[in-house]
């Protein structure tokens, strides 16, 4: 069995169908799967910042910042997530509508081209 991890950029991920999605993050090292959802988190925050209140704002600051490798390690109990992440995201779902978190974090998210000064293949 090969060990070897790709790395696969954003804009080469989050153009590829769901289902190619989805068999890639599997594939891909829990570094790569946390830069991936940070990514997309900080692009959805960049074209939707204008539209939220101070509290929404906040709380996805929040939840991008703890966005971490940790949360994508092999082996690691899902069943039994962080305390503190599980109240951030219990936050974040309370905060925005539904479809804003699935857009904000999930490998299921539209595609945000780059904004500003931001690099194509980052």
């Amino acid at each position: 069995m090969n060990h070897e991890q790709i790395t696969i950029y954003y804009d080469r991920f989050f153009t590829e169908p769901v289902k190619e999605r989805i068999r890639i993050f599997n594939e891909i090292s829990a570094e790569n799967r946390a830069f991936l959802v940070r990514m997309q988190a900080e692009r959805w925050l960049a074209v939707n910042r204008f539209r939220l209140s101070d509290d929404q704002l906040s709380i996805v600051e929040r939840v991008i910042e703890s966005i971490s490798p940790e949360w994508y390690k092999p082996g690691r109990d899902s069943e039994k997530p962080n305390p503190e992440t599980e109240s951030l995201v219990k936050k974040l779902e309370a905060l925005l509508p539904r479809e804003d978190v699935l857009q904000l974090a999930t490998n299921r998210a539209d595609y945000i081209p780059a904004v500003g000064g931001e690099e194509k293949g980052a």
